[in-house]
């Protein structure tokens, strides 16, 4: 296992994703609408995999340490009861997707934040490839394989006292930046295709 360094575009936000490996990260590709508009609010299109696949790196957010520039952390999300979808405020870089609450250690990490992802071993997953535009796959993979590892790692977390610990939460568990729904007109740009 190895420690790997992230940061922004810009580079104001800065930090480390601690033991990395296939055994604690699951390395997938999610052609969901949601993770693509995500990607297009926040500009980042170009970041894309052909077909529109958003590459992800599921990880527990304990695992998460911010090092340099935590007040750049924001936070939207596309609908009401959506995905907490955080980024960098300075350059609009995606940092990582997790639930709403902090009971759930789970984050899916924006894999362009990494300086390497070798450490995360192959893509073991490709998830709603029925979403997938044209050049993508057409067929889910190891979808079994990533909710058994996601499920394996957040009973490891609750065993080990880990479950609840995230940049993205505060220690009495709520979001470190304020969550802001986006307008109905930048959603329906941010869904265009």
């Amino acid at each position: 296992m190895a420690d790997v360094a992230f940061s922004c575009s810009c580079g104001k936000l800065k930090g480390v994703l601690h033991e990395a490996s296939p055994a604690t990260a699951c390395h997938l590709t999610c052609y969901c609408k949601d993770c693509r508009a995500f990607a297009r609010h926040m500009g980042q299109l170009d970041k894309l995999l052909p077909g529109g696949g958003s590459p992800i790196v599921q990880i527990l957010p304990a695992r998460v340490e911010i090092i340099e520039g935590a007040e750049q952390i924001a936070c939207l999300r596309l609908s009401p009861k959506g995905l907490h979808r955080w980024y960098a405020r300075c350059c609009n870089t995606p940092l990582a997707n997790t639930p709403g609450s902090s009971k759930i250690p789970f984050a899916g990490m924006w894999r362009p934040l990494f300086e390497s992802h070798a450490e995360f071993g192959p893509v073991v997953s490709l998830g709603f490839t029925k979403m997938a535009l044209p050049g993508g796959p057409r067929r889910d993979k190891g979808l079994m394989r990533m909710l058994g590892s996601l499920i394996a790692r957040s009973v490891a977390a609750y065993l080990n006292g880990t479950a609840r610990q995230s940049p993205f939460f505060d220690d009495t568990g709520a979001p470190v930046a304020v969550p802001e729904v986006i307008s109905k007109e930048a959603r329906a740009a941010a869904y265009r295709e």
